[in-house]
């Protein structure tokens, strides 16, 4: 760009300050918007993944796989449509002492440790009436929460998300617990009007195939480790009481040995033999005998139960997933892909997710607002690039006679043509610049106001507390998209230009 081109197209830029400062504004304006809206976004994202990876998934998450391609497992259970009958289901880990043993032998993993998960549960007092009624208007929706299953052992050394301030955190894998998140503890009792304190016990309603109810003893109240996350009602117990809650029972094994003390007499007799044909129904006089039925009968009724309480146990050999924490994140990915490829040559039905699909009921929140506020942003971009085009427009109309001069004196078309992208380039740069420095010292201004927000906006962008984390890429990548606004913009106005004839010009 040579010196006289450069003189004319500043000339032409203050020479018509009105609309050169409305093009300067709509530059500046979409700028600012732009960033600061990514800004927003990408700290939403970085929190997010932060918090899921410290605190609930860790850098990988094992699962099984889902029963179909229609639903997605994740550490709070299983989503998505259910093909065949019944609700989805949610699939237990295969083979997880294999699992373990390659673990131990993968390079860069530091720790891990198993789970499982009871995704639907509401929560109420052991001694609650049957006559009594909540009012919704004041008590709000009933209290609900997902029941993780862990070891606390192997939990506590990986995991520091839970703060306990009422109660103690479980010591060994053998005790039994309940510990309860302070967001449920509110919930619960506003919605009883009760207090809860450590030691009560309530009931755990589960709901998913089958309906499953345990009692259950509180043994602590706690607070996230990252309360400003929208990541919430998720309690923590033993891990038996959680098999019970989510039906990994015996009973939902296939049953290997039946012991031979159970009388299996009536499973080779057909339907008439055990409940009579339909021509002898009513025809048959049944025998009366005078010997009234003792206690013991009355018991004893439905024979031994001993298979049956043996079906209702805890399958301890049952989990649904495993966090795992590596030692150097970058290689997150290559981990998986690893871990996924070893599934699949053994015929193992897992998978190895990353952060993203382990919490995907949460991070899905996030990306459907960066898509709306993409559409946003879009749609902004378009209307303030009409809006400069059609300055431009009106720019060339008003210089008519000034640029048929030109060209009757001997410019060519291509220098006509440098002058108005030289006067697009500048106005793109300050406006662009401009737009940048306002939207760097508002981020400053926002993030040390610390605001906290209400639950509409923390379940749009993942936090209480939204802060702006501006990056490189951003400023770079919005800088460079309204350079090539401006020079979209100029195309049409440009070949207005060249069509002005000197003859034209000189005699309008």
């Amino acid at each position: 760009m040579n010196k006289t081109i450069t003189k004319m197209a500043l000339k032409n830029i203050f020479s018509n300050k009105a609309k050169t400062l409305i093009t300067l504004s709509l530059i500046g304006l979409g700028t600012f918007l732009i960033i600061l809206g990514l800004g927003i976004l990408n700290f939403a994202e970085e929190q997010t993944k932060n918090v899921c990876i410290s605190d609930f998934t860790g850098h990988i998450l094992i699962t099984g796989k889902p029963e179909n391609d229609k639903s997605f497992v994740e550490l709070v259970g299983v989503s998505g449509i259910s093909v065949g009958r019944g609700s989805l289901k949610m699939p237990y880990l295969p083979q997880k002492e294999k699992i373990y043993s390659k673990l131990k032998t993968v390079d860069g993993v530091l720790s891990f440790t198993p789970s499982a998960v009871s995704q639907y549960n509401t929560l109420k007092p052991v001694n609650l009436p049957d006559s009594w009624e909540a009012d919704n208007k004041k008590n709000g929706f009933p209290p609900f929460t997902n029941c993780l299953g862990i070891e606390p052992e192997s939990y506590k050394k990986m995991f520091d998300t839970i703060q306990v301030y009422e109660g103690s955190f479980p010591q060994q894998n053998n005790e039994e617990f309940f510990l309860m998140p302070k967001s449920t503890k509110e919930a619960f009792e506003k919605y009883f009007e009760r207090e809860l304190k450590i030691g009560d016990e309530i009931v755990i309603t589960a709901y998913g195939e089958k309906t499953k109810t345990k009692k259950v003893r509180i043994t602590g109240f706690f607070n996230y480790a990252h309360p400003d996350t929208d990541i919430g009602r998720i309690s923590y117990c033993d891990i038996n009481s959680c098999r019970m809650l989510a039906g990994m029972i015996m009973g939902a094994k296939v049953a290997t040995e039946i012991p031979s003390s159970i009388d299996l007499s009536l499973s080779g007799k057909s339907e008439e033999d055990l409940f009579g044909s339909e021509e002898n129904m009513f025809d048959e006089k049944a025998d009366v005998s005078g010997k009234g039925l003792t206690e013991a009968d009355v018991e004893n009724i439905l024979g031994s139960t001993e298979l049956r309480d043996s079906l209702n146990m805890a399958d301890t050999e049952a989990w649904h997933h495993i966090a795992i924490k590596l030692k150097n994140g970058f290689f997150t990915e290559q981990t998986a892909d690893e871990l996924n490829k070893w599934f699949l040559n053994e015929d193992i039905k897992a998978q190895a997710l990353l952060w993203d699909k382990g919490m995907a009921s949460y991070s899905a929140r996030i990306n459907a607002t960066k898509k709306m506020l993409t559409v946003i942003l879009v749609l902004l971009s378009v209307v303030v690039l009409i809006v400069i085009m059609n300055t431009l427009v009106v720019s060339v109309m008003e210089r008519t006679s000034e640029i048929g001069t030109m060209r009757a004196i001997g410019a060519k078309k291509g220098f006509v043509k440098k002058i108005f992208y030289a006067e697009s380039f500048f106005m793109s740069f300050t406006g662009a610049g401009a737009g940048i420095i306002l939207a760097l010292i508002t981020a400053i201004i926002f993030n040390s106001l610390n605001l906290r927000f209400g639950s509409g906006f923390a379940l749009l962008f993942g936090g209480y507390n939204v802060k702006v984390n501006i990056s490189i890429l951003s400023v770079l990548g919005t800088a460079f998209a309204m350079f090539a606004a401006g020079f979209a913009a100029n195309i049409y106005p440009i070949k207005l230009a060249l069509k002005i004839s000197p003859l034209e010009a000189i005699n309008s």
